[in-house]
């Protein structure tokens, strides 16, 4: 095997089969980063002629100087290879990102966080960590008709669906700039409402435009009256359509626009010839994500199954100064729960 480091477009590698989320190591998310203005690398190993491996990972900032490395929904490794194949090609990736932190004289990386696809990438010098990106996901396969889709769901989302159009619901798909300032101040109400954490409007705003340049999804937007009732952002990386960020008004929660607004995304996800609807996040069954369990009641009530990763992983890089790094992570989230 060969290990190479580039800026080639492999989407066609992530495409191949269907990982939830697989768009954090693609193109799409590389030039993101760039427009973030983050330093990343991109890792391939290839297997003769064939690409084995893929990992797309970029620097975080910490006090101090510090730093560490971390590669969203990655390393992605080939599924058809033996599993000694599989550990000489994760072997490669890890070296490889071993060499970045010395290369970064400026920063001091403490630790590589990674989120393999798979779990037969864990290793025993691994160490467990808090998730970054969801680890338990919900989908809908879109291989079924509409009359099936409706059928899976529980009976009061297909009433909430109806309720939306009687109450005179209107969806429609956007990929125009002006609607961006509607999906924000929703998402960030949402997010005040339920305690949960957002990004900046840059963030959102970065994002909407790669979105745009790669013409790989759009807004869904449900009002009334020429009031956006709830707005979602859809990210378009076959196999799949994956509803990323959204918010609804609370106010007007009795006209059930979220039903009719998923209910749409799906049925334009199916006739965009995708295979899968990806809710995205859904509380794990450990219980770590007690803010996430209504949301996540209203994803599964479409119907669907869940899928499950093994999450978020460190390998350490200086023992000592990452003991002090997860202390005072420990020390801000207790501080965060008592003045909350």
């Amino acid at each position: 095997m060969r290990l190479l480091r580039n800026e080639v477009d492999y989407d066609y590698f992530l495409q191949s089969r269907f990982i939830s989320g697989a768009f954090l190591q693609s193109s799409l998310w590389r030039n993101f980063l760039k427009k973030q203005k983050k330093t990343y690398w991109q890792t391939v190993v290839f297997k003769d002629d064939e690409l084995a491996a893929l990992c797309l990972f970029y620097q975080n900032e910490l006090p101090f100087d510090f730093s560490y490395l971390y590669a969203p929904k990655g390393p992605v490794v080939a599924y058809n290879l033996s599993p000694e194949e599989r550990k000489e090609a994760l072997a490669l990736i890890l070296s490889s990102a071993r060499d970045v932190s010395v290369e970064t004289k400026k920063k001091k990386e403490l630790f590589f966080k990674f989120e393999p696809s798979d779990q037969f990438l864990l290793q025993d010098d691994f160490t467990k960590e808090n998730d970054v990106q969801p680890k338990e996901t919900w989908v809908i396969d879109l291989n079924k008709n509409e009359d099936e889709l409706l059928a899976a769901m529980h009976a009061k989302t297909r009433y909430n669906i109806n309720l939306a159009r009687k109450k005179g619901v209107k969806i429609r798909f956007s990929r125009q700039e002006k609607d961006f300032d509607s999906f924000y101040f929703l998402i960030k109400e949402t997010s005040r409402r339920n305690n949960i954490i957002s990004h900046s409007r840059q963030y959102y705003q970065l994002l909407y435009q790669v979105i745009l340049e790669h013409q790989a999804g759009h807004l869904a937007i449900a009002e009334l009256a020429g009031q956006v009732l709830a707005a979602n952002l859809v990210i378009n990386f076959s196999p799949a359509a994956t509803y990323l960020h959204g918010g609804a008004d609370y106010k007007q929660r009795q006209l059930m626009a979220p039903h009719l607004l998923q209910w749409e995304s799906i049925k334009k996800a199916k006739i965009e010839g995708l295979h899968f609807y990806d809710f995205w996040g859904i509380a794990p069954e450990d219980g770590s994500k007690p803010s996430w369990q209504g949301i996540s009641r209203f994803k599964k009530s479409f119907g669907g199954r869940s899928l499950v990763y093994p999450g978020a992983y460190n390998l350490i890089y200086n023992q000592n100064w990452y003991n002090l790094y997860d202390l005072s992570k420990r020390f801000r989230r207790c501080f965060k729960k008592l003045i909350n």
